[in-house]
């Protein structure tokens, strides 16, 4: 029986940096009967071929011409995941047929890459498994994804920290890890991507702004926080295409409301993936 590869937990900012792939060594398709995995290699040295992921869906398309190829966007605090699904994915494609956003949702989905020019890549999805999800699942795979990001982050860091003065860093590095495989998939990441100290420093802040960008207590003072109030406020005013903003703003100021205050609001909410901007200038609660 073929073992299913890990279902990575990664942020779209992750993988959508990523573009190289590694393919299978013979040894592994002959242990994989035939099945041969290849798998996308990350700026933090993970080789991937499955990822986890939940996150809001806020597009889908039928963008097939004979045959229905349904295309969805995913967001998450970092960036925005893009999934296809069709007549190979019949179950997913129905699921996408069918659905009203925004939603959230949980996918399970193979890794692909697609290379249209030298040096361009564009990474998508093709999902085993998808289904409806809360937003209580989505806060807990912010948490448990920034965690797993944050140590790879670390361990990318102290390798490259350690082995700075050495000629031969990627040999210093594979001495120094406890597993090849993360030795091996940090070094290949350093020679391809040439990560190091700007691009961690940079995931840091990305994992704490997807951190900061969920609510994970209920304000203290007994006094209603702003985002709940412009949510209560969007979801009034939302007749299901959204709320224009000049009109968010003009309500607000009615009711007494600093419009600083609601502007900031907006801006929470829409980097906790509690809204959206199906199109520039209007807001959409998602519910």
């Amino acid at each position: 029986m073929v073992e299913r590869e890990v279902a990575f937990r990664m942020f779209a900012k992750e993988l959508n940096d990523s573009g190289l792939t590694i393919h299978s060594t013979i040894d592994e398709a002959i242990n994989s009967e035939g099945h041969t995995p290849n798998y996308l290699l990350t700026p933090l040295g993970s080789m991937v071929n499955r990822v986890f992921i939940v996150g809001v869906i806020t597009e889908v398309d039928n963008v097939g011409n004979d045959i229905d190829t349904w295309k969805a966007r995913i967001v998450d605090p970092s960036g925005a995941f893009t999934i296809y699904a069709g007549q190979y994915q019949p179950q997913a494609a129905i699921f996408l047929s069918s659905v009203e956003t925004p939603a959230f949702v949980s996918v399970v989905g193979k890794v692909r890459v697609y290379k249209p020019d030298p040096g361009t890549s564009i990474i998508s999805l093709r999902p085993e498994e998808i289904h409806l999800a809360d937003e209580k699942m989505r806060n807990d795979w912010v948490i448990d994804t920034a965690e797993l990001t944050l140590d790879r982050v670390e361990a990318v860091s102290e390798m490259v920290s350690s082995c700075k003065s050495v000629p031969d860093t990627c040999e210093c590095i594979k001495d120094k890890a406890d597993f090849s495989e993360i030795s091996e998939g940090i070094c290949l990441a350093i020679d391809n991507y040439g990560t190091g100290s700007d691009y961690l420093d940079e995931m840091r802040s990305v994992i704490k702004k997807c951190i900061v960008s969920i609510e994970l207590a209920p304000p203290g003072n007994g006094e209603k926080d702003m985002d709940v109030v412009v949510m209560e406020l969007l979801e009034e005013l939302d007749e299901g295409k959204g709320v224009d903003y000049l009109h968010l703003l003009s309500v607000a100021k009615s009711r007494n409301i600093n419009e600083k205050a609601v502007d900031s609001a907006v801006r929470s909410l829409l980097a906790k993936g509690s809204c959206y901007e199906p199109k520039i200038g209007i807001i959409r609660p998602i519910s």
